[in-house]
């Protein structure tokens, strides 16, 4: 979830006509971007670890991060955020113009840009890939922020540089939603034509056949164990001396499976960087001096994990289905949610309980003074009772129909966090008589049930966070592919979901931020009071990074990977 600014005329800085890299095909970057960097030393290799494999390569089809934070390195948009500032920037586009209506925006795309495979990217391309959106038969996650009222945008190629588009009506925040990646007509338009599209560039694809524009490409994939990158010589970045950018020769991302193996490889300089379990920074910092790294407070990072019931009544038999929409059960549920307990054992005590589902890193939109559900159990119990749940002789709760209440609750295994925060509810909902199967399981396998086959109880998740309150457009609204307790709707299920819906709809009408932030807190207080998320905790953003790696900034908003250009290594 990102915010926007209203309207943007960002300064663009570029050396015009500076020539950057030539490609087989004698291609030549006209317009580069020059970093505020300079005296980088080429080559090396930049080794990092993730949690799990890529679920797919095709990122229209991605829809966990698994797979994005692998293709992010790959493919670019026509613009994204600054990681420090977490203001739109230009990126494929150099520059854009709005019109004073403030419904058509005109782009205009760096020259010379390359695929890795040495064809220029023109404004075909950006045409193609706003056709693939708005395909029905391509389930991806960008519709959803690009539809407005309803209604598609529309574009138009003006040429090979310029791409023009038109908003059914003043959208907020079009110029992050429209940072879609553009992928390759020359190499995808066959496809889709022919309706392979969904089957491209799955993970048993070569990866060298995985063509972007961005810093790096694929050279290769070994299930389970690593995901290598290969430095783009062509990138449209470049240093402060003309130098082209990225510096580092190969990334090397290693599987890990869970964060404790992740921890042990850097222990061992087995990779560079770590994003730590946050149960582990206090014993990290009494190893940094002797081993050389250090660590770096980011602040409240950006994204969300909560339990999630299932409400969907397509999947979810009774008698469940008449406890995970009761508003008083889930209510209950909330109070039984031990944070301060999650704080101590999961984060190490770096965390900060979270009550709205507008994190606490999103400043200007976060809504503090929210109904919160402080851990008591004796109120929990008393809830129920109030909505006629019964404990039996035999210790068990059981609804007003006299039904045991039971259920499974999933996370993804590996996920230290999560698997505490599964264990520590668990155990309090046992008080209250409730049996829980917790389990934890393979990350695309839960992503698979939220998304495709939604044949589920209740799930321990996250979501990505930012600035943007719409970019959640995909999951609050009742229609939203994310909306995962009852996706798709075709109207909205209930009343509260139905005003969330209208909400989400005016805060995108106004350019004035504190107009929309009045549309986006009453959004937080019906989350709040009906809590179809029950939110855990808002952790802080950790870093360690071992001293040899030069110049890298990492922040909670942009990570480390937002200046993956600018980093070198002395070692």
């Amino acid at each position: 979830m990102r915010w926007s600014v209203a309207r943007v005329a960002l300064a663009v800085v570029v050396l015009a006509g500076l020539w950057v890299g030539t490609a087989a095909a004698g291609v030549t970057t006209l317009d580069p971007e020059v970093r505020p960097v300079s005296g980088g030393k080429y080559g090396g290799v930049f080794r990092y670890s993730v949690l799990g494999d890529p679920k797919t390569f095709n990122y229209f089809l991605a829809k966990e991060t698994s797979s994005t934070d692998i293709l992010d390195r790959v493919f670019e948009g026509l613009t994204t955020a600054d990681g420090v500032t977490t203001e739109v920037i230009p990126s494929l586009a150099k520059s854009w113009e709005i019109s004073p209506d403030n419904r058509v925006i005109t782009f205009h795309l760096r020259r010379g840009v390359q695929w890795h495979d040495g064809r220029e990217l023109t404004a075909d391309d950006v045409i193609f890939s706003f056709d693939l959106v708005y395909d029905p038969n391509i389930p991806n996650n960008f519709v959803d922020g690009l539809t407005i009222d309803g209604q598609p945008l529309t574009y138009e190629k003006v040429d090979d540089y310029t791409v023009r588009f038109t908003l059914p009506r003043v959208y907020a925040p079009i110029l992050r939603s429209i940072g879609i990646p553009i992928v390759p007509k020359h190499l995808l338009y066959d496809a889709w034509r022919e309706g392979r599209f969904n089957q491209m560039w799955g993970i048993d694809t070569d990866p060298r056949q995985i063509v972007g524009t961005g810093p790096y490409r694929i050279v290769e994939y070994r299930p389970g164990e690593r995901i290598v990158f290969e430095r783009n010589p062509n990138w449209w970045q470049v240093d402060q001396d003309g130098n082209p950018l990225p510096y580092i020769q190969r990334l090397e991302a290693s599987i890990a499976g869970n964060q404790d193996v992740q921890v042990l490889k850097f222990l061992n300089n087995e990779i560079d960087y770590l994003a730590p379990n946050l149960a582990r920074v206090a014993d990290l910092e009494l190893q940094a001096d002797q081993k050389g790294f250090r660590l770096i407070n980011g602040g409240p990072a950006f994204g969300t994990n909560f339990i999630v019931f299932n409400q969907n009544p397509n999947t979810v038999p009774q008698p469940k289905l008449s406890w995970f929409t009761d508003k008083a059960f889930r209510q209950a549920m909330a109070h039984a949610l031990d944070k301060e307990s999650i704080i101590d054992l999961a984060y190490g005590g770096l965390a900060q309980p979270q009550w709205s589902p507008i994190e606490a890193a999103n400043v200007f939109f976060h809504k503090p003074d929210v109904k919160q559900y402080p851990y008591d159990l004796q109120r929990a119990q008393a809830i129920l009772a109030e909505a006629g749940y019964r404990k039996g002789s035999d210790g068990r709760l059981r609804d007003p129909q006299g039904n045991v209440v039971e259920f499974e609750l999933l996370t993804n295994a590996g996920n230290r966090a999560r698997e505490t925060i599964g264990t520590l509810f668990k155990a309090d909902l046992e008080r209250l008589g409730i049996r829980v199967n917790f389990q934890p399981v393979d990350f695309n396998l839960l992503v698979r049930k939220l998304s495709e086959t939604f044949d589920w109880d209740a799930i321990i998740i996250g979501l990505t966070g930012g600035v943007e309150p719409a970019s959640g457009n995909n999951v609050w609204p009742s229609s939203g592919g994310l909306h995962m307790w009852y996706p798709f709707q075709e109207r909205p299920a209930t009343d509260w979901e139905a005003r969330i819906d209208y909400l989400f709809e005016e805060g995108t009408k106004y350019l004035d931020p504190n107009e929309r932030k009045r549309y986006y807190d009453e959004f937080q207080d019906i989350v709040a009071e009906q809590v179809p998320l029950i939110y855990t905790v808002n952790p802080e953003a950790w870093f360690a990074i071992y001293d040899y790696v030069q110049n890298a900034r990492p922040t909670a908003y942009g990570g480390l990977f937002y200046q993956i250009g600018e980093i070198w290594l002395e070692r």
